[in-house]
């Protein structure tokens, strides 16, 4: 029932926004009563959050499966590359970077910080897969770097970097990003 909750939530999000959408157009979606959703997530604060979590495990796990059979640079370089090109392709993250990037910041900003601690580990473990030896905690904070990186650009794609420009970001991660692992 979560699952089906979760789902209506993100195409009800992606199609009137976070803003315009409310709980009552998710219950309906989802095929629920807005008593039955309210127990399982208390308010749209915390229903995003629980949308915005299982969209960036389902954006790691693609990432996982890049960097498979890669070398860790060639992983740092690739991963980095399509993360930057799946924010644009995700509808829901590409939606709210675009219109409402202030909620992706408000909505994380409690969970932010764990959000990027958390995936930091499942970053350091696919480098690890891909070969990386490093120490542990180095690894950790060399994952932690790159998803602080990517964070920013998401939030806020305009500058130096052209994130639309594919070989433009896979030069900038080749030297700026790839050399941080050994």
């Amino acid at each position: 029932m979560t699952v089906a909750m979760l789902e209506a939530a993100r195409q009800v999000f992606e199609q009137y926004g976070v803003r315009r959408a409310n709980v009552e157009d998710v219950a309906r979606a989802a095929g629920v009563s807005r008593s039955t959703l309210y127990r399982a997530y208390p308010n749209k604060d915390v229903l995003l959050e629980a949308v915005l979590l299982q969209q960036f495990d389902d954006f790691l796990t693609e990432l996982d499966r890049v960097a498979a059979d890669l070398p860790p640079r060639e992983a740092v370089v690739e991963c980095f590359t399509q993360g930057l090109r799946l924010t644009r392709e995700i509808p829901l993250l590409a939606r709210l970077a675009e219109s409402e990037p202030d909620l992706i910041t408000a909505a994380g900003a409690a969970s932010h910080s764990s959000l990027v601690l958390g995936s930091a580990g499942r970053v350091a473990d696919t480098l690890r897969r891909a070969g990386a030896t490093m120490p542990d905690d180095e690894l950790l904070t060399v994952a932690e770097l790159m998803l602080r990186v990517a964070w920013t650009y998401l939030l806020n794609p305009r500058g130096g970097l052209d994130v639309t420009d594919e070989k433009a970001v896979r030069a900038y991660a080749a030297r700026y990003l790839a050399p941080l692992v050994s």
